[in-house]
């Protein structure tokens, strides 16, 4: 475990220094230096601030969704740990939530289940603001087409983005409603890969595997309806986790504010916002959408007539704030959390 977690370190910064080289080539590493240079440093760490708050609102949003006894300081230590494994493995984004369930049964004595469930949830909910926000981004995109152009290729490749989280959502919420096709899914898929298991693990017992799963997804189903009861719990998670995205925006908008004589729509930001999120979660191959979200974005960006310059800028500082702080405040949490003691 430990090898892979250091081979995909190395492989998310042998990213990150090609996404640098291939960005400051774009403008010129000279002109770089002489732009980076006029940035507002006390905007930045406002970004910064901004993502922070981003990160706390989403814990306390998870906070109303699980019925585990523990402080708000654990639980973002959790959601941090998280975070990295999301950031650095290549699992469609959701490496990690196995990891919160993980540590946060650890500390509390919760089943696993149960903590998974809370997990589950928080994502679940996160995805439900963010899909409405990309809904008002669509609409921002073809009421207002003179202000940003999109290739067929880019507008097939968003609505599929687009169509294709809305179809997991829809997928979760269904298999959340009807436990007994979660039940019957599950049961398949084992009998399916039963035969492939057994040849990589001597003794495999399909059947009493088969039983754990089911105890597992009662316990988890139990988890989900104990959240669906406490109505005044999700109406604050909900606002929470609106306020969660308007942060994340807000650290955007403030980048472009920290680079001088830079100016953006509020419909650019959104939507070069949401379809470059999307992005990130369709190649299963990259750690946290890295690559495909910076160029997404910035490309978006100089469609919506930001200067190329201010484009490339704004994407690198924005990443910084955000993916790459998280991931290295992620990494140092996720080392106390496993550490004995």
């Amino acid at each position: 475990m430990e090898k892979f977690k250091t081979r995909n370190i190395w492989f998310v910064v042998l990213i990150g220094a090609v996404i640098f080289a291939v960005f400051t080539n774009e403008i010129g590493f000279e002109k770089f230096l002489i732009l980076i240079s006029g940035v507002n440093k006390p905007l930045i760490l406002l970004a910064v601030f901004f993502n922070f708050l981003n990160l706390i609102t989403f814990t306390i949003t998870w906070r109303f969704l699980t019925t585990a006894d523990v402080s708000l300081y654990k639980l973002f230590k959790f959601y941090m740990a998280g975070t990295f494994i999301n950031n650095i493995t290549p699992t469609f984004g959701t490496g990690g939530e196995p990891v919160k369930a993980m540590l946060l049964g650890k500390e509390t004595g919760m089943s696993k289940a149960e903590c998974f469930a809370g997990v589950v949830s928080q994502r679940m909910l996160n995805m439900f603001p963010f899909l409405t926000v990309g809904m008002l981004g669509i609409w921002f995109l073809f009421s207002k087409p003179r202000e940003i152009q999109l290739a067929t290729w880019e507008i097939v490749a968003m609505t599929f983005s687009i169509g294709l989280a809305f179809s997991v959502f829809g997928l979760i919420i269904y298999f959340y409603i009807r436990k007994d096709k979660l039940s019957s899914f599950v049961h398949s898929s084992i009998r399916f890969f039963a035969p492939f298991i057994g040849l990589v693990k001597k003794g495999f017992d399909h059947n009493a595997y088969a039983a754990a799963v089911e105890d597992s997804i009662n316990s988890f189903h139990g988890g989900l309806q104990n959240i669906r009861h406490n109505k005044r719990s999700l109406a604050n998670a909900v606002l929470f986790s609106y306020l969660g995205w308007i942060f994340d925006l807000l650290a955007i908008y403030v980048v472009f504010l920290s680079i001088p004589d830079s100016h953006i729509h509020i419909s650019v930001l959104i939507i070069t916002y949401t379809i470059s999120m999307i992005s990130g979660w369709m190649p299963l191959f990259l750690p946290g959408g890295l690559g495909i979200v910076d160029g997404t974005m910035a490309i978006l960006f100089i469609y919506g007539g930001v200067p190329v310059e201010t484009a490339v800028l704004a994407t690198l500082l924005y990443r910084l704030a955000s993916y790459w702080f998280n991931t290295i405040l992620g990494a140092f949490y996720l080392s106390a959390s496993l550490k004995p003691g």
